[in-house]
C-alpha cells in the first residue's frame, strides 16, 4: 500500500468529503467501486457501495477516515495522475496507445452461441483459465430481472454465464474489496498460498478500467493482483430502472421476459419468446448516466486490450491491443486457433486500421459533445 501520495503535503490532500462534494453530490460518480474496494480491503470500515453511491456506512465509520486521499486520486471522475498515467502508458491522443487493430470472432461454439458479436472477451478468459493463465477473473452475471452483478469467478465453468453485453452499471472494480475473504476451499482448489499473488484478469469499461490503472499506478491494494485490463467499448451506459421503464412503456416488456439486448444504431431485443424488438436510441436518452455525458474515453484506452462490435464486420468484433502482454496474449489466441481472425478485401487492406481509427475519433467527437 502507498502511505502517501506523490508530491503532496498533507493539508493539500483531499479525502473522501471532497470526493462527495465535488463528484458524487454533482451526480459525475460511475460506480466503479474503486473507493470501496480500496479501503474495504485496508480493513478501514469507513465507506459502502449503497445503491451505486459511495457513502459513508455511518456517523461513527466517518470517524474512522485516515484521510489518506487514496479514494479521491483514484476516481476515475477527477483529474489526479492524468499526466503521469498518460506517460506511463504512452497515450499520446483520445485513442491512447495502439499497437495493432484487428477484427476476429470466437472459433468456440459454445461462446458464438452466447456471446455478444464475435464473443472474444469470453473466449480470452476462457483461454487463461484453460491454460492456467490466471486464477480469477472479475465479470458482469445478470439475475433474471436483467440487473447486473460484478463477480470474481474462479473457472471458465462460469464463463459463459457472463457472456453478453450489460447496458446498465455493474460496478466492477468492487468484487476486488473481498479479496482476502476468499473462500480457503476455494484457495485450495487453485493452490493459492498467498492471496497476494492470485492472478486476475479484469473486463470493465472505459471508467471503470481508468480506477483500476490509477490504483496500479499507486500500487496500492488491491489493484496489485490484476495482471490482464480488458476493457469493452462504450458510448454510454444506462440508469437501470429508467432504461426498462422506458422499454416497457414503449414496447410493453419485462426484464424477466427478455432473452438479449444490443445496440446496432438503436437498442435491439430480443424477447424470451424469440421476437427482435427495436427501440430508437433516442427515445433511451433520459436514462443515460450523467457521468457518461461528460466522458471522453470510447474504446478504453487505459486498457491491455480494448474489444468493441463497433467498426466490425457482422459477427465480429474489433480487438485493439495496447501493451505488450495484450498483443502477445492476442497473437496467442490467433496462433492456437482460438479465435479467427478477418481478413479485409486486398483492395482495402492498406487503410483498413486508419478507417477504423478515423471513425473511432468521430465516435468520440460525438459522445464528448
Amino acid at each position: 500500500m502507498t502511505e502517501s501520495l506523490p508530491n503532496s503535503k498533507q493539508e493539500e490532500v483531499k479525502t473522501f468529503k471532497d470526493l462527495d462534494k465535488e463528484i458524487i453530490q454533482q451526480d459525475l460518480c460511475c460506480a466503479c467501486g474503486a473507493c470501496v474496494a480500496y479501503c474495504e480491503s485496508q480493513s478501514f470500515d469507513v465507506i459502502k457501495l449503497d445503491e451505486y453511491i459511495p457513502k459513508f456506512k455511518s456517523k461513527k465509520n466517518e470517524d474512522n477516515c485516515t484521510d489518506c486521499g487514496l479514494c479521491y486520486y483514484i476516481c476515475p471522475q477527477t483529474d489526479t495522475l492524468e499526466d503521469l498515467l498518460g506517460k506511463n502508458l504512452e497515450i499520446q491522443d483520445e485513442l491512447g496507445h495502439i499497437i495493432d487493430i484487428i477484427a476476429a470472432k470466437t472459433t468456440r461454439e459454445a461462446i458464438s452461441k452466447v456471446g455478444q458479436d464475435g464473443g472474444i472477451v469470453t473466449t480470452i478468459l476462457f483461454y487463461l483459465f484453460d491454460k492456467n493463465k490466471i486464477d480469477a477473473a472479475v465479470v458482469s452475471l445478470y439475475d433474471e430481472e436483467l440487473h447486473t452483478k460484478p463477480k470474481l469467478i474462479f473457472n471458465k465453468e462460469d464463463l459463459l454465464n457472463s457472456a453478453g453485453t450489460r447496458y446498465s452499471i455493474s460496478s466492477q472494480v468492487l468484487p476486488l474489496k473481498d479479496l482476502y475473504n476468499i473462500p480457503l476451499q476455494i484457495q485450495e482448489e487453485k493452490g493459492i498460498y498467498d492471496i497476494d499473488q492470485i492472478r486476475v484478469a479484469f473486463v470493465g469499461t472505459p471508467c471503470q478500467v481508468k480506477a483500476l490503472q490509477k490504483m496500479k499506478f499507486l500500487s496500492i491494494k488491491p489493484a496489485h493482483v490484476v495482471k490482464y485490463i480488458i476493457s469493452l467499448f462504450c458510448f454510454e451506459n444506462f440508469e437501470y430502472s429508467t432504461l426498462y421503464e422506458l422499454i416497457k412503456k414503449d414496447k410493453g416488456i419485462e426484464p424477466s421476459d427478455i432473452k438479449k439486448t444490443y445496440i446496432k444504431k438503436n437498442f435491439f431485443i430480443e424477447s424470451e419468446k424469440g421476437e427482435t424488438l427495436e427501440v430508437n436510441i433516442k427515445n433511451l436518452d433520459p436514462a443515460v448516466r450523467s457521468h457518461c455525458k461528460v466522458c471522453d474515453d470510447f474504446t478504453g484506452r487505459y486498457s491491455d486490450i480494448s474489444v468493441g462490435s463497433t467498426g466490425a464486420p457482422d459477427d465480429y468484433s474489433i480487438i485493439i491491443t495496447r501493451t505488450e502482454p495484450g498483443q502477445k496474449l492476442i497473437e496467442t489466441l490467433l496462433s492456437q486457433k482460438y479465435i479467427d481472425q478477418y481478413i479485409p478485401p486486398r483492395d482495402k487492406e492498406s487503410d483498413w486500421r486508419e478507417k477504423r481509427k478515423n471513425f473511432f475519433r468521430k465516435m468520440i467527437s460525438r459522445k464528448s459533445i
